[in-house]
């Protein structure tokens, strides 16, 4: 079998397509993988010819700590068959689930020394003296550390390695990679550009581990600049916000104040199929009491049931969070997306994998400023036409 060039492991499924995406942008054949559980049959239909990047989702930010283990371990275990040049951990850039624990089983697994830089500094998350940074705000004070479903551990990351036992080096921008574990502080995109060169150098010695951040840096030094045209689209956006962060609800709010006749549907309250819009909010409404898995059914509920209605009128759907964009694709019974590339930062264009009558952008809960969602809007109000490739 013919071997792939990059394989990543996430533990969500928007974390593994904003990982995959500055490949997928830069020309570079990108699929990620929905669940593990579609893994072996999307290797068995790939055969001699997996894609040049490969991401998959294992689904375990909010499992068990050994659950968790035992899914990446098991996702290392299938890719390995591929044979990749570079192995690439993605964790959340804020430390969320069991980022730690996930990057030390697959570490063993493949017996390489861990380089953990989760920095992304083009949406202000940096690295200092091992500790992430937020807008240069510590993370313990910020609104990810009262995350009601996944708080975030609030030690320095050299010492959250050093309690698994792993003991890493901390180095600041512009050190040479010493050998053995490493966490690596990150200002910049040049200081991640330098640690990707460094990485590629010495691939067969590292776990990179990391966000978008690190994976663009290493898309860039594999494949140059950007090849990916941004969307123009004039077929219409259905926006599915399911996503209570306080940056969300801020986004929620400006798109409202400026397209005020947008049509809205609160799942939670209304029953009814949404109506066969050009654009359409889709956002929860009314009940805090409801878990998040009901909120992420019901909005995937209603935005495939009422884009089917369109008929033919294709439409760009716009899903904000990992949750919404699972229950999307298990309505659709898809298990694997082709990535095209990223409309933005964090805001990523593919489509189910045979189906691109279905384009889609994800993005993370947490991600973006306050007028992103009021840009998309700008977009699908412009009539000019998205290219799917």
């Amino acid at each position: 079998m013919n071997g792939c060039r990059v394989a990543i492991v996430a533990d969500d499924l928007t974390g593994a397509l904003d990982a995959a995406a500055p490949f997928a942008s830069r020309g570079a054949m990108t699929r990620v993988v929905v669940t593990l559980e579609h893994l072996p049959m999307a290797m068995k239909r790939w055969g001699m010819e997996p894609p040049e990047v490969v991401a998959v989702n294992t689904e375990s930010r909010h499992l068990s700590a050994q659950s968790a283990i035992d899914r990446v371990e098991r996702a290392v275990s299938l890719l390995a068959s591929l044979s990749p040049a570079l192995w690439f951990k993605k964790i959340d850039s804020t430390l969320r689930g069991h980022a730690v624990s996930e990057s030390l089983a697959a570490s063993r697994e493949l017996a390489r020394s861990v380089l953990v830089a989760p920095a992304v500094p083009a949406q202000g998350r940096t690295t200092r003296r091992g500790r992430v940074l937020v807008h240069g705000i510590p993370l313990e004070a910020t609104d990810f550390a009262r995350d009601a479903r996944s708080r975030p551990p609030l030690e320095a990351l050299d010492a959250l390695f050093a309690g698994k036992g792993a003991r890493p080096r901390k180095i600041t921008p512009g050190q040479p990679l010493p050998s053995g574990p490493v966490v690596a502080d990150v200002e910049t995109d040049a200081d991640l550009y330098r640690l990707a060169q460094e990485i590629w150098a010495a691939r067969e010695c590292w776990l990179a581990v990391g966000a978008a951040g690190l994976t663009g840096a290493l898309a860039r030094y594999l494949y140059g600049e950007e090849q990916f045209s941004p969307p123009c689209d004039g077929m219409g956006i259905w926006l599915v916000v399911g996503s209570r962060s306080l940056q969300t609800q801020r986004q929620v709010a400006r798109l409202r104040e400026t397209a005020s006749d947008m049509p809205v549907t609160e799942v939670l309250r209304d029953d009814e199929v949404p109506l066969a819009t050009c654009n359409r909010l889709l956002v929860p409404g009314p009940g805090d009491g409801d878990s998040a898995d009901t909120v992420a059914n019901r909005l995937g509920e209603a935005f495939v049931s009422g884009l089917c209605t369109l008929q033919n009128r294709r439409h760009l759907g716009f899903l904000t969070g990992g949750d919404i964009a699972m229950a999307v694709l298990r309505r659709l019974d898809e298990g694997v997306m082709t990535v095209i590339g990223e409309w933005e930062p964090g805001v990523v264009l593919g489509h189910p994998e045979g189906r691109d009558e279905w384009p889609l952008l994800t993005k993370a809960g947490g991600f973006g400023d306050d007028e992103l969602l009021v840009r998309l809007w700008q977009i699908a109000r412009s009539h000019t036409k998205v290219s799917m490739s």
